[in-house]
């Protein structure tokens, strides 16, 4: 689409007038409105129902404005980008996670990325799920690692995986003596063996929270004994020592300490999982370096089942 002066438009979507808009550019009434006039012509539709004083966009106005606003965030990113490379400034990628997955996928993850990178500089935010979401509308990261938010407004996403939720159990419970399991092929188990112990979870208000307090439900379990945690190492830390048992998503199992305290389970069937997104900006120029990232990242957490479990 050729895009001429892509400011007539939105400046007299922002007005809401013609003659408004015409002293802001330093344009003649008659000639801004012929622009206009030209415009839905071309486009074929009606950007503005001028039946309203101020001027409001019709359907057709509102898809418009969202695209031209895009275009110029795109400009603007290409352009600063661009600038880096001619000026030989290092390039910066906010990248951002919780603390727990931080901890334990990074390590997989960002030396084999800043070796491919040389030229990179990465800044890490690491938050729970609520900040990294105002980060992002913020633009003050490139992109978070995380569960689905409770609000996608202004947001767009693609899934990395269906995370299995492992049940973590000290390997010296006797709920499990005899049982055969292992960090990568986690053997299935009903949950309602362990209705007697103590279950580390976390808060309600937390998306992973809200998981599993719908399973409980549908498995009802509900009033089990629950100590709330809102650090999932917290949690993994007390079953390793015996007290309780907890749920720890698969992709950052086999990087946790006292791995060899734990025994790892699936529960229900299919399997309790929760979808793992990258989440960004909507209408935000994703760099070719941060789609590197997120490639990397994907292929880290696809090389975690063998073919069978997929």
């Amino acid at each position: 689409m050729n895009i001429k002066n892509p400011e007539y438009f939105l400046t007299v979507a922002r007005e809401g007038s013609v003659s408004k808009a015409a002293e802001r550019l330093y344009l003649s009434q008659p000639y801004l409105s012929q622009c206009i006039g030209r415009l839905e012509k071309d486009l074929g539709a009606k950007l503005f129902d001028r039946s309203h004083s101020p001027l409001t966009l019709t359907e057709a106005g509102k898809l418009y404005q969202t695209y031209l606003e895009g275009v110029g965030n795109l400009a603007g990113r290409f352009a600063s980008q661009l600038d880096e490379i001619k000026s030989g400034r290092s390039r910066v990628l906010n990248v951002g996670m919780s603390l727990w997955r931080g901890s334990v996928v990074l390590p997989e993850i960002l030396p084999a990325y800043m070796a491919s990178h040389p030229g990179m500089r990465v800044v890490l935010h690491e938050h729970h799920s609520d900040r990294l979401q105002e980060l992002l509308l913020e633009e003050k990261i490139d992109f978070a690692l995380m569960n689905i938010p409770q609000h996608l407004d202004d947001l767009v996403y693609e899934t990395v995986i269906h995370e299995r939720m492992l049940l973590a159990v000290n390997r010296e419970n006797p709920l499990i003596r005899g049982l055969k399991t292992s960090v990568k092929r986690p053997a299935p188990i009903d949950l309602s063996l362990f209705k007697g112990e103590r279950f580390i979870l976390l808060p309600g208000d937390q998306v992973m929270g809200q998981a599993q307090e719908n399973l409980f439900a549908r498995m009802g379990l509900e009033g089990v004994e629950s100590l709330y945690s809102t650090s999932t190492t917290t949690a993994v830390n007390l079953v390793s020592a015996g007290f309780g048992v907890t749920f720890l998503p698969e992709g950052g199992s086999r990087q946790v300490s006292h791995v060899d305290h734990l025994a790892f389970f699936t529960v229900g069937a299919p399997p309790f999982s929760v979808p793992l997104l990258f989440l960004y900006k909507k209408n935000v120029f994703v760099t070719p370096q941060a789609r590197d990232f997120i490639e990397m990242t994907k292929a880290y957490y696809n090389g975690l089942r063998p073919p069978a479990d997929l």
